[in-house]
């Protein structure tokens, strides 16, 4: 939390050097999904995000969830780097302090790194995430636990069209993975439609986590400035 709080006033102190540029959105889906499990219950979610980037590749990012009732959600502190290493690969390194305000002690810090390659109307990410033992990641004997998400992302954007198709590939295995036996996969496919300022979309998503929520169609609807 202290990383995402500090960077914030270090960006705004750093603009008259370098352009800086704010962003944001605001919508629901039909089902708040986190690597394929849901945490909003199966309910919609409404979700916000607000986003400063700075000119020499830092960046800081605040973004909110509820959780399926009126006294719970989710706030999500991040702030990162991001890189062009040459003409078709970049980089993006960052922390995220997850906090659940209604939680009682499930707020962590997890580590992500994510390289890009684009070429044309195409892309494709690899990226990990990892938590360190903490309050948060530890089991109900006191056990100390890890964390350890390995993931890839593909996207085509259909030319002369406001259309893109998205895929995704996870595996968890540690405190989160919520498999018995450890190790979960997650999966998505779908797309999405940009027509500003609004932006649409539709996936198949699922995992092999314990539970009767394995699977869902979710939709999502967001404005953004």
């Amino acid at each position: 939390m202290r990383l995402a709080c500090t960077a914030v006033p270090l960006l705004l102190w750093a603009s008259s050097a370098a352009a800086t540029d704010l962003s944001g959105d605001l919508g629901a889906v039909s089902d708040y999904r986190y690597r394929g499990v849901s945490l909003s219950r199966e309910h919609p979610a409404a979700q916000a995000s607000l986003t400063l980037e700075h000119g020499s590749g830092l960046y800081a990012n605040i973004w909110g969830s509820t959780l399926g009732h009126r006294s719970e959600f989710e706030v999500d502190l991040t702030a990162g780097y991001a890189a062009e290493l040459s003409q078709h690969v970049s980089l993006d390194l960052s922390g995220t302090w997850y906090a659940y305000p209604s939680g009682g002690g499930d707020d962590y810090l997890e580590a992500t790194g994510i390289a890009t390659v684009t070429r044309g109307q195409e892309s494709a990410s690899l990226g990990v995430s990892y938590a360190p033992s903490q309050r948060a990641t530890r089991s109900e004997d006191g056990r100390r636990h890890d964390n350890a998400y390995l993931f890839g992302t593909a996207e085509y954007a259909l030319p002369e069209a406001p259309v893109t198709l998205k895929a995704g590939l996870g595996y968890e295995r540690g405190a989160f993975d919520e498999v018995e036996r450890g190790g979960k996969l997650d999966w998505s496919i779908g797309g999405e439609v940009e027509i500003k300022p609004a932006k649409l979309s539709l996936a198949y998503v699922g995992s092999n986590a314990d539970g009767d929520d394995r699977h869902a169609l979710v939709a999502s609807a967001f404005l953004e400035w």
